[in-house]
């Protein structure tokens, strides 16, 4: 009876600590959520820095004019940025999605697999760049 009792004990030991390490998800595997608010001269995030894996950005526009929001991954810091007639090219960076055109009280997302690195979240509208609508975000 004895030895019953300690393979059950095993058993319930070993389903119990299987529980436990699969009980809380991870961030990658439920994903990431970050709020960002953009309004005349800025972007607001909610967090700058996040896991790998699957993010999305909840995008509103609390300003009085059209903005847009521009993930872009680059190892150029958001304030480096070249601006060629007050825009960036994003052409030389790999563009992760962005939320076009957002009218002001608009609401918008994008998601997107973000790997670890440096990545830029810019309103590439001309002039709004230079103006300060830019910020810098790290996926680690």
């Amino acid at each position: 009876m004895r030895p019953r009792i300690a393979i059950g004990l095993l058993i319930g030991c070993a389903a119990l600590a299987s529980a436990c390490t699969s009980a809380s998800p991870s961030a990658s595997a439920s994903g990431t959520t970050v709020a960002a608010t953009l309004k005349e001269y800025s972007i607001q995030l909610s967090s700058t820095d996040v896991a790998a894996g699957a993010v999305t950005f909840n995008v509103t526009n609390s300003g009085t004019m059209t903005h847009e929001f521009v993930v872009l991954k680059t190892d150029t810091k958001a304030a480096d940025l070249p601006l060629t007639n007050g825009v960036v090219n994003e052409d030389d960076y790999t563009s992760m999605g962005e939320v076009a055109d957002l009218e002001p009280t608009k609401t918008g997302s994008m998601s997107a697999n973000l790997a670890a690195g440096h990545y830029v979240i810019i309103c590439n509208l001309p002039g709004h760049v230079v103006a300060g609508m830019v910020a810098d975000f790290t996926v680690h």
